[in-house]
């Protein structure tokens, strides 16, 4: 019993003596958790605040990894709450950052967030962006960020080179929600451009699930008006159409974008109208 008690002791003795982080990083960590929670909660302003104070503290503590991963958060959540212009500067620290760190995975999501956070702020370098994604994406090995990025660059092609890169993703991601809704919009949208309306309204529906399920709220946004906007056209898909533009108009009406909000409304009682008819 004497030497049990003994090799228990030295266990727990072990087990104290383990290192820590140190108390910047574990800060950081709390301030990162805080953060998520924020996000859970659906406030974005709140969450990028509790990101950028964890990134500034990862950083004053020499945790470079730690700190592009806080900043690549601070800026998405910064541009779900709209200021994408605040949301350019921290991913474009976020990159910098995880290239230092030696994270490649970790910088070309950073890029990905900057691609979309200048297309947001009317920027030049989206292009640039999704280029250099694509790039840090390859050599890290991450399949799901080098699909984004093939979708990115396809929103911007040509139509031949735009399916081209579109049936690039589907194969390197599957349907992995991530990049099958972000797909499926793009491919939609492409689809209405050249007049094929009936695939246009199928994939801009096929958009819906897998963008509500990654919360990527501005792609839902534009999946929802553009499926609304084709069933305007149907006369028998009223009651859809009115159901579409309410939906959108909540989603607007959560990302701030009020304008945009107040026309779906309009829309929707336009549409339950003649619907009741």
């Amino acid at each position: 019993m004497t030497r049990a008690l003994a090799l228990a002791a030295l266990a727990l003795s072990a087990c104290s003596a383990a290192p820590r982080p140190p108390p910047a990083e574990q800060l950081a960590v709390r301030q990162r958790a805080a953060g998520e929670t924020a996000r859970r909660y659906d406030d974005p302003r709140t969450a990028a605040a509790m990101y950028g104070r964890g990134a500034r503290t990862a950083a004053a503590g020499d945790r470079a990894g730690l700190a592009a991963d806080l900043r690549c958060r601070e800026g998405l959540a910064l541009l779900s709450a709209g200021d994408a212009a605040s949301a350019v500067d921290a991913l474009e620290q976020a990159a910098t950052l995880a290239r230092g760190a030696g994270d490649a995975p970790l910088e070309a999501r950073a890029w990905l967030g900057l691609a979309r956070a200048r297309q947001a702020a009317r920027q030049d370098g989206v292009a640039a962006a999704l280029g250099e994604a694509l790039r840090c994406a390859r050599a890290g090995g991450d399949r799901i960020a080098e699909a984004l990025a093939e979708v990115g660059l396809g929103a911007l092609a040509p139509p031949a080179e735009a399916r081209t890169r579109f049936a690039a993703a589907a194969h390197l991601a599957g349907e992995a929600a991530e990049v099958a809704g972000p797909r499926a919009l793009n491919l939609a949208r492409l689809d209405e451009r050249e007049g094929a309306l009936g695939a246009a309204r199928e994939g801009y529906r096929a958009a819906l699930a897998p963008l509500a399920a990654t919360d990527d709220r501005p792609g839902l946004l534009a999946a929802l008006s553009g499926a609304a906007r084709l069933a305007d056209a149907d006369p028998s898909a009223a009651a859809e159409a009115a159901d579409l533009h309410r939906r959108a108009a909540a989603v607007a009406g959560g990302l701030g974008r009020r304008e945009v909000a107040e026309t779906e409304e309009a829309a929707a009682r336009r549409s339950a109208t003649a619907a009741s008819r």
